[in-house]
């Protein structure tokens, strides 16, 4: 394998940062939800684009479980069809992006604002369009992440919205408390997620460069993770990905797959019997399979291969521990294929239509 850019180095960094953005942000995620409590708030509506969108998908569970208010996730643009009904006076809308130069994420908290909501911005960028439009801001703390594919920034921005999802919950909900514990620990077990997928990820890439297209699928947060885990693998390295959630995929998309695949299943305890059929089938189909899963699973003669966690994940916050894998082999597969990951060919067109004019992706 070539010499390692930068994505790897930022992968490695992921643990760090989450740990940085949780401890500069308790205090203002306390007070932003103390605001929420006191204000009356009947909704919580969380949106952005790309990696901030799945962010917020991969988050979501943790407010939904937790919290008192119905929460929606919202894609940037489609919050214009939903404003005159959704977002008013007694709504919280969180944007989250990591440059805060997204302008169709911009223009959707601006607005929300106008209608009177409590307008949040989620950035790493202070000084940012994003935070200018916002009446709270809670930054993260990942530092500078140049590569295109973000991937700490991406821990950062998830951890922080579960820390408010958990902060949301109701102050006699004990289990929201033993969780907080949990999110906590996370940077160390995160760290062992990263040694575990180190050293077996890429002693399979000889088998995953074989395939031509690929499907990822996963329940819960989970779903989020797929999301993720597709988006990284496609402007990484150029692979056709799809995404979908478990049952999703083994509900009529698997049907058109085959040799030429490789199918990727998020293995947990919830899901596990439609894990198992999903691998079933799919090997029957041809197609190759690698699935990431929780320990002490029954995969025996269903997956080709598995890369195990090293320890059971929590069911809320286990996005994050499944996201690290997708990453790794995103980097490991992107270079094998002789390409730079950190700066993607389709990189400068992609951010011309996505930056304001005259506005820079800061770093």
């Amino acid at each position: 394998m070539s010499r390692p850019y930068q994505m790897i180095g930022y992968i490695r960094e992921g643990p760090q940062a989450l740990q940085r953005t949780l401890a500069a942000a308790e205090i203002p995620v306390l007070s932003l939800a103390a605001r929420v409590r006191e204000a009356g708030l009947r909704r919580i509506l969380l949106t952005g684009i790309g990696s901030s969108y799945t962010a917020a998908m991969m988050a979501l569970p943790v407010f939904r479980y937790h919290g008192r208010l119905p929460t929606y996730v919202l894609p940037g643009p489609e919050m214009r069809y939903y404003a005159s009904r959704w977002v008013d006076r007694h709504a919280l809308v969180i944007a989250i992006s990591r440059s805060g130069e997204r302008g169709v994420v911009v223009d959707a908290l601006a607005e929300a604002v106008r209608r009177g909501a409590l307008g949040v911005a989620v950035t790493a960028v202070p000084d940012s369009l994003l935070a200018q439009q916002s009446q709270v801001t809670l930054s993260t703390a990942e530092g500078a992440e140049s590569a295109w594919p973000k991937t700490k920034s991406v821990l950062a921005a998830t951890g922080l919205l579960m820390r408010l999802g958990l902060a949301l919950a109701e102050p006699d909900d004990g289990e929201a408390a033993a969780r907080l514990a949990v999110l906590r620990s996370l940077p160390q077990a995160l760290s062992e997620v990263l040694q575990a997928g180190e050293a077996v990820l890429p002693g399979l890439v000889p088998d995953v460069c074989r395939n031509e297209l690929v499907a990822v699928a996963g329940t819960g947060g989970n779903y989020g993770v797929a999301i993720e885990g597709a988006m990284k693998i496609m402007e990484a390295s150029a692979v056709p990905t799809r995404f979908d959630t478990t049952d999703g995929l083994l509900s009529g998309p698997l049907g058109g797959m085959g040799p030429r695949w490789l199918v990727l299943p998020l293995v947990t305890a919830t899901d596990l019997e439609q894990s198992r059929e999903l691998l079933r089938v799919a090997r029957r189909l041809g197609a190759y399979t690698l699935a990431i899963s929780a320990p002490g699973l029954e995969l025996s003669g269903l997956a080709h291969q598995a890369l195990i966690l090293p320890a059971a994940p929590d069911p809320l916050l286990e996005a994050l521990l499944y996201l690290v894998p997708l990453q790794l082999l995103a980097y490991y597969w992107t270079v094998a294929r002789g390409m730079n990951p950190d700066a993607p060919v389709s990189m400068q067109t992609i951010l011309d239509a996505l930056l304001p004019p005259g506005r820079q992706e800061p770093q």
